[in-house]
Formats: C-alpha cells, sequence, structure tokens
C-alpha cells in the first residue's frame, strides 16, 4: 500500500446558521433590560445607529399620535381574547431613504460583522450615565454592612487585649452564615497554637454580642443566650432547653414532671421559645438582588385582557439616513471607496438587527397572548383555574416551533392583576380525570391539597390516603405518593407532625 499525498473531491451538505439567524436567535431570549445593553453597546460600533426611549419617541411623534391609547379593540378582534396592540414603530430622523438597501444583496452574509454578536450585559468602562450616577451611589450607601462587618465593629469595642482580639477574629472567621460556630473550640484552639481554655474565655464574650444568640454551638444553646437576653431564663425555661427533643414531639407532661411545674408554665415559657431566633443572623444572609422590571404587562379593559410589551423599559432603534446620505455625498473620488465600503457596511448590519429586533417584539407579543388567551381562566379564578399547558401547544396556536416558544418564555416576566408572574410559570404539566374530559393543572392540584389541608380539624389533621381520596372526589386520578411529593413541594408537614403542632399550639 502506497501512501502519498492527493487531491480530491467530496461533496456534502451541511446546516450552517449564518450571523443574522444567530443574532435573531440570541434577541429571543433577551430581557428588556438586556436589549437595552446590548444596543448601546451596538452604539458604540455603529455610527449610524441610534437608541430612543419610549419617552423620546413619544415627544417626536404628532399631538394625535401621541395620545393615550384606547382600551376599546378593533372590529375584527373577537371580544374577550387578548387584545395585541400594534408596536410603536420609530421615527427615522429623515424620510428620505438610501438607494441601495445592503440588506438586498446576495452577498451581505460574507459582510456581516460577527463581531456584532457580543451580548456582553454590561456597561462600557468610564460609560455611566450621569443620570443614573446619584441613584448607584445611593443604593451603595444606604446597604446595611454584612455580617463579617457587623462583628469585627464589636470586637474593636469591646476587647482590647491584643491576644484575645486575635483570637476573636479567628472565631468570626469561623462563624456561619446562620449565626452558629462552624467550628469547635479544639479546632480554633489548633489553628491559634493556644488552649482550649482561652478559646472558650473569648467564645463567652463574643455571645454577648448582638444580636442575641450568636456565637452559639448548639441550637439549646442559642436559644439559651436569647432567653438570658431577655431575663426569661430561669429554671423551668432551663429543663425546656436542655430536653428540646421532647419538647419537639409535644410531651409538655414530660416536661413538667422534669421541670416541676405544672403544664401551664411550660406553655407559657413555650410562648416564649417561639419569639426566639435560631438563627440570629438571618436577616444578614438576604442578598439585595436586582429585580427587573417586567417585560410584559397585561391589563384588564372593558373587553377583556389587554396584552402588551412594557415599551417604558424597551428602546427603539434608529437608522440615521441623513448622516449615511451625507456621507455618500461627499465620497467622490477613488480614495473614498473605502468610506462607501464602510458605510454600506454598517448600515446592512443596522437593518439586520432593527428587523431582528421588530421580529423579535412581535414573536414576544404573540406568544405572550396565546399564554393569556389559554390561561384565561387564571386571571378570574387564580390557582384552581390553571389549566394544563404545554409548549407544544402554544408552538401549535402560534404556528411556531417548540424551540421559539422555549426561548422567549426562559426569562421574561408578565405583569398581569394577579401579581407578576414568569412566562414559564404558566406551563403545568397534566393530571389525569377520573372521568371523561380534560385534565387538571399539576398546579391546580397543589392549590387543592393545600386547601383541603387548611380546611381540616386541628385534632384530627387528614393522611395522605384521605387527602387522596378527597381529591379523586372531585373528579381528579391522585395516588397517595403523589399527595405526599406535593405536600413535600410545598412544605407542608405530615398528619403526625401537624397533629403534634396543633398539640403545642391548643397548649399556649
Amino acid at each position: 500500500m502506497q501512501l502519498m499525498p492527493s487531491l480530491g473531491q467530496r461533496q456534502k451538505q451541511s446546516l450552517v446558521m449564518t450571523p443574522q439567524l444567530q443574532q435573531a436567535i440570541k434577541l429571543l431570549q433577551m430581557t428588556n433590560l438586556d436589549i437595552k445593553n446590548y444596543l448601546e453597546n451596538q452604539v458604540l460600533e455603529n455610527p449610524f445607529l441610534e437608541v430612543h426611549s419610549q419617552e423620546t419617541l413619544l415627544q417626536s411623534l404628532p399631538s394625535s399620535q401621541n395620545s393615550p391609547t384606547s382600551d376599546t379593540p378593533p372590529e375584527n378582534q373577537p371580544k374577550n381574547q387578548p387584545e395585541i396592540q400594534p408596536e410603536i414603530q420609530p421615527v427615522d430622523s429623515t424620510s428620505a431613504a438610501v438607494s441601495n438597501d445592503p440588506t438586498e444583496h446576495a452577498d451581505f452574509d460574507n459582510r456581516y460583522s460577527s463581531s456584532s454578536l457580543d451580548l456582553g450585559n454590561s456597561q462600557p468602562k468610564n460609560h455611566v450615565a450621569d443620570s443614573n450616577w446619584d441613584d448607584i451611589m445611593s443604593n451603595v450607601a444606604g446597604q446595611p454592612d454584612n455580617l463579617n462587618t457587623h462583628i469585627l465593629r464589636q470586637i474593636d469595642l469591646n476587647i482590647k487585649d491584643t491576644r484575645e482580639k486575635f483570637i476573636a477574629c479567628m472565631l468570626a472567621n469561623a462563624i456561619e452564615a446562620s449565626g452558629w460556630l462552624g467550628q469547635s473550640c479544639s479546632e480554633i484552639a489548633s489553628h491559634c497554637n493556644c488552649e482550649v481554655e482561652q478559646i472558650e474565655i473569648v467564645l463567652t464574650k463574643l455571645q454577648t454580642f448582638e444580636p442575641a444568640g450568636i456565637f452559639a454551638r448548639t441550637l439549646s444553646e442559642c436559644l439559651t443566650l436569647q432567653a438570658k437576653e431577655q431575663g426569661s431564663y430561669d429554671t423551668i425555661m432551663a429543663t425546656i432547653l436542655e430536653n428540646l427533643e421532647l419538647l419537639g414531639k409535644g410531651e409538655l407532661a414530660i416536661l413538667a414532671r422534669k421541670a416541676h411545674a405544672e403544664i401551664a408554665d411550660i406553655a407559657k415559657r413555650l410562648q416564649i421559645i417561639r419569639s426566639f431566633n435560631p438563627k440570629p443572623t438571618a436577616s444578614f444572609e438576604a442578598e439585595y438582588l436586582a429585580v427587573n422590571a417586567p417585560d410584559i404587562i397585561v391589563r384588564e379593559s372593558s373587553d377583556g385582557l389587554v396584552v402588551d410589551l412594557n415599551r417604558s423599559t424597551l428602546p427603539s432603534l434608529v437608522i440615521n439616513e441623513a448622516y449615511v446620505n451625507e456621507i455618500n455625498k461627499g465620497a467622490r473620488n477613488r480614495q473614498d471607496e473605502e468610506i462607501k465600503s464602510f458605510t454600506s457596511d454598517s448600515v446592512g448590519s443596522a437593518r439586520w438587527l432593527k428587523r431582528s429586533l421588530e421580529q423579535r417584539n412581535n414573536t414576544t407579543l404573540k406568544i405572550a397572548g396565546e399564554i393569556v388567551n389559554q390561561q384565561s381562566d387564571f386571571f378570574k379564578e387564580g390557582l384552581s383555574g390553571l389549566k394544563p399547558l404545554s409548549l407544544k401547544d402554544v408552538a401549535t396556536a402560534v404556528n411556531m416551533h417548540e424551540s421559539t416558544v422555549s426561548r422567549v418564555t426562559s426569562g421574561l416576566l408578565m405583569a398581569t392583576p394577579k401579581g407578576c408572574f414568569t412566562l414559564k410559570s404558566f406551563f403545568s404539566v397534566s393530571i389525569a380525570a377520573t372521568e371523561s374530559g380534560d385534565g387538571t393543572a399539576a398546579a391546580a392540584v397543589r392549590d387543592l391539597i393545600k386547601t383541603i389541608i387548611s380546611n381540616e380539624l386541628p385534632k384530627k389533621p387528614l393522611s395522605d390516603d384521605a387527602i387522596a381520596a378527597l381529591v379523586s372526589e372531585k373528579g381528579i386520578k391522585l395516588a397517595r405518593r403523589t399527595v405526599a411529593k406535593y405536600r413535600e413541594m410545598m412544605r407542608i408537614p405530615s398528619s403526625s407532625e401537624r397533629r403534634r403542632q396543633a398539640k403545642l399550639n391548643m397548649a399556649i
């Protein structure tokens, strides 16, 4: 067998995504805030693009077009159906149009700059709007101290000895987010190269810090520190805190015998214990998350529900045609061919981006309107009116692919009269019915289980089998294990635990 280089031809077919298609797909998955950041980055790269907010567009419109939108739907639109209002198109700086549209060229795919697909959401460096600077600084100044800063400040004020301050800092590093000590004293003593007794002496001082219960090693110690802080720690309280297992089981009579007290005395201390916080630093755990504004707004009108995009956060893209014409007229000699080529490529990219943005808005509005249409009972009855809905159902109704519906509904928020929900929350699997007919959404079944448990007798809580039987009487097939799964999802304790809690509540 002879091995040697050779030339040959091979023919094959492959599916290639053009940069325009990649751009359109990624725009579908963006929220209004993501689109705003993306367009601001595109303006820095393309001199012919302008981003206008909704307020700017309304100011540029004539007074007749700037009037509020009427709630009356068009004549050809059926009543009680989600009304999809037309999108407000951006107004160009001039009515003159470029005669040679680069997007009509067949070879535009090869001239499209793939660098424009960078979807970075962060603002460019040294590009902070003056109007937002005061808000940014006020938010930074208004945030409270974190847990570590809060503890170190108290250490500086209360501990003066250098060695004890070093041990206190080691203990502060070992504290968990709940406020408990995450390491044993022996482990910290080995790190500090000192005796365990010295660690315990410093720990006793740290346990007097605010909030009460901090630096505890067990639940009993955490509650004891808070009881001492409130002045409610006595022999009866000490007995209860030393026997938390009996308290959890509701064995108040046994606790009364151990404490040589009456059940009423135990119930009185139990009410005090319920005011304690087992995680004293839980307030420091909460992170300040930026909650985005809704992307879609659903409102009620006299003729039904109206669905529209949140245009207050959705910018519009404008192509400065006057600037394009001015540059083309100035390019006269041969040396300006590069300027013409740059202008053609930039305007072509801008128009592709504008078309993709318009397609994204229309697709989002169409899918959101169909979801509201199919879940119209939810806006009247709440969770009990939620119907089974899948991506395939919506895709079939709007004549789109399931992947398109999935991309659009992945991260968008919808503000409705019932609250703000993600589009994904309107999709729910179906639970089979005992009789012929449509199934019931799993979310509606969970709401039904929650209602049944809330109406049960505290002394005789319903078992999972009993709940499944009650649900089956309403025409829904449900197994006991499904009831247990949904109950755990809603963080509802079992029947035995609910009976124990009812017993404790009655004792107070």
